[in-house]
């Protein structure tokens, strides 16, 4: 068992605090638009996490104004789809081949979920999953490592944790934070992670038209190119929102959509919002280790590090313990796919970490990107029955 206990001396409280509060501030500078105001609902949709990059805010704009060369759409605000750099880009899909769903209410299920069409595959509403939605890792104790929603001011203690242990993740980035905290996504990109799109303004994607999907992933996609030099090729939607239609853009875009395995969401994200504490976020956790042995595949994990609570439970709760878990292989998900080229442009600086993740992979599992299949012959992880290192927060909640 794994005790878990809180700093209480007056110092650790006040530089905890000091910390927290000193990269919020920075957080909100940086990002006007940005509301931190917390939401009493646990559900994981957009209603709940309108503090992270509200798509329709107040300060967004209804009336056109043209992006101005070398710049980028008002950060956390759905772009145009009139600017002329976002018409080029929708030559690019062709729309008479996109299914035709009416868009939803900012992502929100509707009451008689049997009045949503089978073929819809609403992953949030219908809990369908697409063959060619990236879910789990196709080998048996194998972890898709994944971060959501930065780069934030708290980015960089995450990256010194995976530095420290050689550690990999995949990094879902928001094009509004990726042009806010350049410096931040270039040295992920440098240290070897494997970077990905998680859209511009982190809006509900169903909720979005054909057009603007497009202007939300092409945004991203070049903010992150003009900072790093490359492509990404993955992708994952907002609060998981995404159904046959939004795929087909992506897909047409060039991008495969990458969700997280149904029920593995930490919900780290609602520590700020006073609804999880770190505690049931690591026992959330602690629970999946014991069934990983006996699931036919690997899982991926949703965890983010946009606000500074989110990091601390990651670098001083569930990163230890998994790392204290003997046979957890923790890997990006290109790595667990057996992908060594995440980028349009090829490998870039990911190069696949020492032990690899390809060495078997599961024949009944959609996400082998190798197709190969073969029966995983090892004995899967194995579970430490108990754990006595000694977990300390210091988290200001």
């Amino acid at each position: 068992m794994v005790h878990i206990c809180s700093i209480t001396t007056a110092t650790a409280t006040a530089v905890t605090i000091a910390v927290s509060f000193a990269s919020a501030l920075t957080l909100v500078s940086a990002h006007p638009n940005m509301h931190l105001t917390s939401s009493s609902s646990s559900g994981h949709g957009p209603h709940a996490l309108e503090k992270r990059a509200p798509a329709a805010a107040p300060s967004c704009s209804t009336t056109y104004t043209p992006v101005a060369a070398g710049q980028y759409p008002v950060i956390d605000c759905v772009p145009f789809i009139q600017d002329p750099q976002v018409q080029t880009w929708l030559k690019l899909v062709d729309f008479s081949k996109t299914p035709v769903f009416p868009p939803s209410q900012k992502g929100v299920c509707p009451t008689d979920l049997t009045t949503l069409p089978q073929e819809q595959c609403w992953w949030t509403c219908q809990k369908c999953d697409a063959p060619d939605d990236i879910t789990s890792c196709p080998t048996t104790g194998t972890w898709g490592l994944t971060f959501d929603d930065g780069p934030s001011p708290d980015s960089p203690r995450l990256y010194d944790n995976l530095l420290q242990h050689n550690q990999k993740a995949t990094l879902f980035i928001v094009g509004s934070r990726a042009i806010s905290f350049p410096a931040t996504l270039k040295r992920a990109y440098n240290e070897g992670h494997q970077i990905a799109i998680h859209t511009w303004s982190h809006p509900s994607m169903t909720s979005l038209s054909n057009e603007q999907i497009v202007a939300e992933l092409k945004w991203t996609e070049k903010a992150i190119f003009d900072t790093i030099g490359v492509t990404p090729i993955y992708w994952r939607p907002p609060f998981g929102d995404v159904d046959a239609r939004v795929r087909n853009i992506a897909t047409q875009l060039g991008l495969k959509t990458s969700i997280w395995t149904q029920n593995f969401d930490t919900n780290d994200w609602n520590i700020p919002a006073g609804v999880a504490t770190p505690q049931s976020v690591v026992d959330t956790f602690k629970g999946w280790l014991a069934k990983i042995p006996s699931m036919p595949h690997g899982f991926i994990v949703l965890e983010h590090d946009l606000f500074p609570e989110e990091v601390n439970v990651s670098i001083n709760g569930v990163l230890p313990v998994a790392y204290a878990t003997k046979g957890l292989l923790m890997q990006p998900i290109a790595q667990c796919l057996n992908d060594g080229k995440p980028y349009r442009e090829g490998a870039g600086t990911f190069k696949f970490l020492p032990g690899g993740g390809s060495n078997g992979t599961n024949s009944g599992n959609k996400n082998s990107v190798t197709g190969l299949g073969g029966a995983y012959g090892g004995q899967g992880i194995l579970v430490a029955s108990a754990l006595t290192s000694l977990i300390v927060f210091g988290m200001n909640l």
